[in-house]
């Protein structure tokens, strides 16, 4: 049988956590159960979903459409552009058939990358690898959530680079509806013998700034914290945004403020356990002051009022109104108070983004 090979490579960043992959799993949804609708896709296409952060993993392999059940996001630290690029390109060797000389293959696959930030790898031997063996078989499309990927990078893969907009209102529907399309007239167009065919995205959702940054450890656009809920030690991260020109400060004093601020409370999301999983281990060596943080969350797991206490240890967990607490990652009990800043605050060790 032959098929028609779609691949969904889904960043999962820590700045990706919250609203991008709730919107991003619901999609899912909506573009399996609009293909069903189409004779063409019925028939040819297979989906497969891969996730990467620090580390990529298969969520769902190369599956008839029929028999596609969309998963679950998961969230892990870091952007491993390299290592998500290595692990697509084993499985199109496992499960995509080449054509023959005496058989023709499976149709052209169709690659959705989908990222928001830098890569914290070096993807140079992975970018050699696609280059050499792939980039004229594979057709593959780079989105960049926010336009803020690396433009440098994705050029090397591709020429067809998305700016996605994430901000525009309505922006995800606009955005699934034309991964939809794109895969229904591609379906149609690969099987009368033409190439891959994609829709032309709608403008006010098409735009974004265009990231231009070199290989970096640590994604700079968000300060994001990993922390344990003391009441049950489950994961969480908390995600601070950097963007200041976002902060409409016309009070004289919000204004200073934001002078000695540098990031601002976005959200604090839940994570499931397999968050260590995806994380490649590697610490990034980098902290944010205390006084930079501009915002206090609740814990997302028990709700407590300070999602953002910092044992001796280093790590970041949640406490109530008790000032003595016992830390869920090193098992000590510690006494906990405010800073307001006049001590110069602390130092917070963050994850990779």
């Amino acid at each position: 049988m032959r098929i028609f090979p779609i691949f969904l490579v889904i960043d999962v960043s820590e700045s990706m956590a919250g609203e991008a992959l709730v919107q991003l799993e619901s999609g899912m949804r909506r573009i399996v159960a609009d293909l069903m609708q189409d004779p063409y896709a019925l028939e040819t296409a297979w989906l497969s979903v891969i996730a990467f952060a620090g580390r990529a993993r298969t969520l769902v392999p190369l599956t008839e459409l029929t028999d596609f059940v969309p998963p679950h996001l998961p969230v892990g630290g870091g952007t491993a552009l390299g290592g998500a690029l290595m692990h697509l390109m084993d499985e199109i060797d496992r499960s995509v058939t080449p054509g023959t000389a005496q058989k023709k293959g499976d149709w052209k696959p169709l690659v959705f990358l989908m990222t928001d930030g830098v890569p914290t790898d070096n993807p140079k031997q992975a970018l050699r690898r696609w280059k050499e063996k792939y980039a004229h078989r594979v057709a593959l499309v780079a989105v960049s959530i926010g336009g803020g990927a690396d433009r440098a990078v994705l050029s090397r893969l591709t020429d067809d680079i998305i700016p996605f907009d994430d901000t525009v209102e309505g922006a995800f529907k606009k955005f699934i509806t034309w991964i939809t399309a794109s895969v229904k007239s591609s379906t149609r167009s690969v099987t009368a013998g033409g190439g891959i065919s994609l829709t032309k995205l709608d403008p006010d959702v098409s735009g974004g700034r265009s990231g231009k940054l070199p290989f970096e450890a640590v994604d700079d656009r968000y300060a994001v914290f990993v922390g344990r809920c003391t009441a049950s030690k489950a994961p969480y991260v908390v995600k601070y945004e950097r963007h200041m020109n976002r902060i409409d400060a016309q009070d004289p004093s919000l204004a200073e403020l934001f002078k000695t601020r540098a990031y601002l409370l976005k959200a604090a999301v839940p994570v499931q356990q397999d968050y260590f999983e995806l994380s490649d281990g590697t610490a990034s060596n980098v902290s944010v002051n205390s006084t930079q943080l501009i915002g206090q969350p609740n814990c997302p797991h028990c709700s407590a009022q300070f999602g953002m206490a910092v044992c001796a240890c280093g790590g970041v967990h949640c406490i109530g109104s008790n000032s003595v607490s016992i830390c869920p990652w090193c098992g000590k009990t510690g006494r906990y108070g405010s800073s307001d800043g006049s001590d110069g605050g602390f130092d917070i060790g963050r994850g990779r983004g």
